[in-house]
């Protein structure tokens, strides 16, 4: 009876194999280098099982398929990186391939419910249009007011640190999350006063969980995953996170209760209706908690709180942590390069001439180039964000003529695309004057592009200029010294148990 179990097997993968060869699907993959998989496991045991070193051995396949786009199977699930600027243009620009990875979906959707990120449909385009003001050019000015406030808060705390070594990262991470609750939920924080926060102690722990989700397929199978110390630590740390952002809107709510019941002490014979104390309807310049919380849905009915909750927990942890891994890394890398924070500094004095002191406005900002041009270099040489992914509904023809069926994940493999020498001269050297030169307008584009593009990406540009020129012009920065170098996980310096140790050393 074994034996025939296993014949029937062997016959059944066979022909399995056979079908697959001669498949449609499969003459279009076999178009891109890459190993042949295996049955039912794929190229997965070439990825292997250590989620911290995906990243890593996705790079030697990359250049083992001769640094440029490559196919694998994960599973059952078919992939294909792609490392060339045409074709990443094709796959972010298109009108209607905007779906998400499903894996990456399922991983995150337990801390963020079916928020923008995540969301398809209409759910999707509603909730991005009504949050696309609140990060438009017009706004700008305001941020920087807000950014500039807090970075006051900041070097509070980083005076009493000169001359000495700081880990930046510790104070940067509540220092961008006030900013982000003042600046866009309307709510006053003052997480830098706490660093050791418990929210702050649990978002530092979602990038691993939710990588560790990805690429732990075991723990798709709920009823296992249920009953290991893993699935606890995930509960405790997005009921914290989530129950952080049902305090911020509860306060905002009670501000806004405030100004209603303001209005009404001052009008006692008129009916008081709060869109019309904030402007008649829900206008570009509120702050975006205001717009959810005043925002009606298609029937009439307010935005259910589940719904504000998903997305006012998405904007504030990705807004807060990813934006000050890259401040992190741009400030490391000042300090690992001298001759670059000199290049910096000299074009800050070329804007401030003598007021070495002020604070920036968003047109000084515009006027940073060589700044610029050094955070741009920083994202290069060490990536916030290696990868993203589209799944595709139907086939996808790219600029060579060579397709992608239907059902693929399409991966833009930011990692391999900035260490690309075909795009990235001498990719291995830290050169900000590169991006002075022309390139192809897809071979750098961080923050994705097209319809699904990041909608925070000029206040993310806003906070980390206006809080490096700060910095820069207070503080001449250097490296920690011996033992604090931190030691790259994921090409990431914020993922060391080291943080990022900088010494400070205020200008006179």
């Amino acid at each position: 009876m074994f034996f025939i179990l296993v014949v029937t097997a062997v016959v059944l993968l066979c022909t399995y194999e056979f079908m697959r060869r001669r498949s449609r699907n499969w003459k279009m993959l076999s178009q891109y280098p890459g190993d042949y998989p295996l049955p039912i496991v794929g190229n997965g045991f070439q990825l292997g099982f250590d989620a911290d070193d995906s990243s890593h051995k996705l790079m030697e396949l990359w250049k083992k398929h001769g640094r440029t786009n490559f196919r694998m199977t994960v599973g059952s699930e078919e992939w294909v990186l792609l490392s060339n600027p045409d074709d990443i243009a094709t796959i972010l620009n298109h009108p209607t391939e905007l779906g998400k990875q499903v894996e990456r979906n399922t991983a995150m959707q337990p801390f963020f419910g079916n928020s923008v990120s995540t969301s398809e449909g209409e759910r999707w385009k509603t909730i991005r249009k009504l949050m696309a003001t609140s990060f438009h050019f017009k706004t700008l000015e305001k941020r920087v007011e807000h950014v500039n406030k807090h970075c006051d808060s900041l070097f509070e705390v980083l005076d009493d640190h000169d001359g000495t070594v700081v880990d930046m990262y510790r104070y940067l991470r509540p220092y961008m999350f006030d900013i982000l609750c003042n600046s866009l939920m309307g709510v006053n924080s003052d997480l830098l006063a706490t660093p050791d926060h418990p929210y702050l102690q649990a978002s530092a722990k979602v990038v691993n969980i939710i990588t560790q989700n990805f690429f732990s397929y075991w723990r798709n199978i709920k009823f296992i995953f249920q009953l290991t110390p893993f699935y606890k630590e995930m509960t405790e740390t997005i009921k914290t996170i989530r129950d952080t952002s049902t305090v911020i809107i509860s306060e905002r709510k009670k501000a806004l209760k405030k100004i209603i019941n303001d209005t009404e002490n001052n009008n006692r014979n008129v009916d008081v209706d709060l869109e019309e104390i904030l402007g008649n309807k829900v206008s570009d310049d509120m702050c975006l908690l205001d717009k959810f919380l005043l925002s009606k849905m298609y029937n009439g009915e307010p935005l259910p709180e589940d719904m504000i909750n998903d997305e006012i927990t998405l904007v504030t942890w990705t807004g807060h942590y990813t934006t000050t891994m890259t401040m992190a890394h741009t400030l490391y890398c000042i300090a690992k390069y001298p001759e670059v924070q000199k290049r910096i500094l000299e074009e800050q004095r070329s804007i401030y001439n003598k007021d070495f002191s002020k604070k920036p406005t968003n047109t000084e900002l515009t006027d940073m180039k060589y700044l610029e041009a050094a955070i741009k270099e920083s994202i290069r040489m060490i990536p916030t964000v290696t990868k993203i992914g589209r799944q595709l509904k139907n086939d996808l023809e790219f600029k060579d003529g060579r397709k992608v069926p239907a059902d693929t994940t399409v991966v833009v493999f930011y990692e391999a695309i900035y260490q690309d020498p075909k795009t990235f001269h001498e990719p291995e050297k830290f050169n900000p004057e590169r991006f002075f030169e022309p390139m192809h307008n897809h071979a750098f584009v961080p923050f994705s592009a097209g319809p699904r593009n990041c909608l925070g990406f000029r206040f993310a540009w806003v906070a980390m200029k206006a809080t490096i020129s700060n910095i820069i012009r207070r503080y001449e920065l250097s490296l920690g010294g011996p033992g604090t170098e931190p030691q790259f996980a994921y090409r990431i310096v914020t993922e060391s148990k080291n943080g990022l140790q900088l010494r400070l050393k205020k200008r006179t």
